[in-house]
């Protein structure tokens, strides 16, 4: 039965009209053979047992015979499904002689390539019962496929426009996917966010490489080297971090796993750092074929290791599976073609396009999934963070009205103490004493009171906004501690303009005020720097208010001028709150911005207040 089907094929061959073609090859192990030398050994040819050689590093010559046996003539393009192709020599010939040559492959120059399309091709043209020869000289360094088709022209570009709109379609995806994880990254600072979009990016350069769009487009020889070997080998190694990030795991986990994955990853990188240099020796290209083990050692490993994650539920786990189930499939028959064991489909783009889009989705998934976790447990810190902050206001406050009732108290101390010591005296001037000193106890009882109101509307929408007389509220501040002033005779000097008049809201106001004169008088006494001086001015240009509050206490060193308004930063034994909750009080509730420089002999506060209509 199988002898009379072979009859029969036989026999409707020989009746088929069109071009018959025969192909041979011959492998050059020296590498040394020119075309004429070729020409003296045609008994060296033999018959395509394969197509796919994978990767080697001999010389292949292919000898194509062609046999028009219509009897019109027939134009057909001649081309190799596997793009670009390295370095191609085609020699045609017609009645043994050489009519037409071409130079071809992605590692020549885009300027001295012939028919510069992202697969090698060239056309030819046969007239009725013409026969025709064609060698073809074949060198790369990735798997060499040395099976050349025919196809008519105008189905060759329908057929590559359609492969075209397949991969832009593909390009597409990964830029958004891209594009989202890098904005995530910066958006939550976690890390695996940034190696899924570096791994994207790979994932296109690579694929748009492979593809022969890069050359195509005219990119030089090195960078689509580059980005056809090295790149491929940074895409695994992205691949194999990514897991011990996503999953956050600990150094006291799956030591053994993670050993294992960063030896590969290292490995990994290793060859793709020394094939950057492969202008210097091309074989170095040749290493790809420990890329090809390696990444096939990675995944089998990523496989094994997120079905362990799959048992014992990790978030996430799930798409991770998923995602490598899906392109361990990929990688299993990319290495069996990268051996030669397959043969390069056409299919095989395909399914390397669609096996890094599944892959890609389902870590998208997984990312997705983390954070929308991430999500859910932000909503309950914000609950828990709510019942804290209530608790922590009340002691901030606390530790805001203990500060600016520093001096006030003690003011109201040496008052009631004044008193006590004239009356124990009987001084003359008892009277006029008393009610001096009531006048100073009552004014400094009142600042207290609005202080404690005040503090406790800090963090509050309502604003108690009224028109004030600037020099009136510096005095009224200086009279609230002139015991002080005296004691440690302390000058002040103010220059104000008595007809200026703001709104604001005034208590704040006589916060910072009161919190600038303490930090002034704890430099003093730090310092220990004679004849004290403090000097205030003032001036309103449009709708500004500029406060200019300095002292000759010496100073801050530079390096720490930036901090002074850090919270809990002191260089004395202070607590360090004022000058951070001085700064508070001006951006929140002033409306306005401080800042301090050294100045002539000590330290220049200035104040900028914003003022509204």
């Amino acid at each position: 039965m199988k002898f009379f089907i072979v009859i029969l094929i036989f026999i409707s061959s020989l009746s088929a009209k069109g071009i018959l073609i025969d192909e041979k090859y011959f492998i050059d192990k020296n590498n040394s053979l020119d075309i004429k030398e070729v020409l003296k050994n045609k008994e060296s040819f033999y018959p395509l047992s394969k197509d796919n050689l994978g990767v080697t590093k001999n010389v292949v010559w292919v000898k194509l015979t062609f046999f028009n046996n219509s009897e019109k003539m027939i134009k057909r393009r001649i081309y190799n499904k596997r793009s670009g192709i390295d370095l191609i020599d085609v020699y045609i010939f017609k009645n043994n002689k050489i009519v037409k040559t071409y130079k071809l492959g992605d590692f020549r120059e885009y300027d001295i390539r012939d028919n510069n399309f992202r697969v090698s091709y060239f056309d030819l043209s046969l007239h009725a019962n013409e026969k025709v020869q064609v060698f073809i000289k074949q060198k790369t360094y990735s798997p060499m496929d040395i099976k050349w088709n025919a196809k008519n022209i105008k189905e060759f570009n329908s057929y590559y426009y359609e492969q075209s709109m397949v991969y832009f379609y593909c390009f597409g995806f990964f830029s958004v996917t891209a594009i989202i994880s890098l904005f995530l990254f910066f958006l939550l600072k976690n890390k695996c966010y940034l190696i899924y979009s570096f791994f994207t990016i790979c994932s296109i350069i690579y694929q748009f490489t492979i593809s022969g769009f890069f050359y195509q487009f005219g990119i030089p020889v090195y960078l689509n080297t580059i980005f056809g070997f090295s790149i491929s080998e940074v895409s695994m190694a992205l691949l194999g971090l990514f897991p011990l990030y996503f999953f956050k795991i600990k150094k006291d986990e799956y030591k053994v796993t993670k050993f294992i994955i960063k030896v590969l990853v290292f490995l990994l990188l290793f060859i793709g750092f020394l094939q950057l240099f492969y202008p210097l020796y091309n074989d170095i290209l040749l290493l790809s074929r420990f890329n090809g083990l390696f990444s096939f050692l990675l995944m089998l490993i990523l496989l094994i290791f997120s079905i362990r994650l799959l048992l014992i539920k990790k978030e996430g786990s799930l798409f991770y599976f998923f995602s490598n189930g899906i392109f361990f499939i990929f990688v299993v028959i990319y290495i069996l073609v990268f051996f030669g064991v397959l043969r390069l489909e056409n299919f095989f783009y395909y399914f390397f396009a669609i096996g890094t889009i599944g892959q890609d989705l389902f870590l998208g998934f997984a990312l997705i999934h983390s954070a929308y976790r991430l999500s859910k447990e932000h909503e309950k810190n914000v609950e828990l963070l709510n019942d804290y902050s209530k608790l922590s206001l009340i002691g901030q406050t606390m530790v805001n009205i203990s500060h600016q009732w520093k001096s006030p108290v003690n003011s109201i101390y040496n008052s009631i103490n004044h008193i006590e010591t004239a009356y124990e005296f009987n001084d003359s001037n008892l009277n006029m004493i008393i009610m001096d000193n009531l006048k100073n106890i009552k004014q400094t009882t009142s600042y207290l009171k609005e202080t404690a109101l005040g503090q406790l509307h800090f963090y509050k929408e309502e604003k108690n906004i009224e028109e004030v007389e600037f020099c009136e509220e510096i005095k009224y501040v200086i009279k609230l501690i002139e015991n002080e002033f005296i004691k440690k005779d302390i000058k002040i000097n103010y220059d104000c303009n008595d007809k200026i008049k703001i709104k604001i809201e005034k208590n704040y106001f006589l916060n910072v005020l009161m919190i600038l004169f303490e930090n002034s008088l704890k430099a003093f006494e730090v310092q220990k720097i004679k004849n004290h001086k403090i000097e205030i001015s003032q001036r309103k240009i449009e709708k500004e208010l500029e406060v200019a509050f300095e002292d000759n206490a010496g100073g801050v060193s530079e390096d720490f001028l930036e901090k002074i308004f850090e919270k809990d930063f002191s260089e004395s034994s202070s607590t360090g709150i004022g000058l951070y909750l001085a700064k508070e009080i001006v951006s929140k509730k002033l409306n306005g911005e401080i800042t301090a420089q050294n100045k002539n002999d000590g330290l220049c506060f200035k104040i900028v207040i914003f003022l509204k209509n």
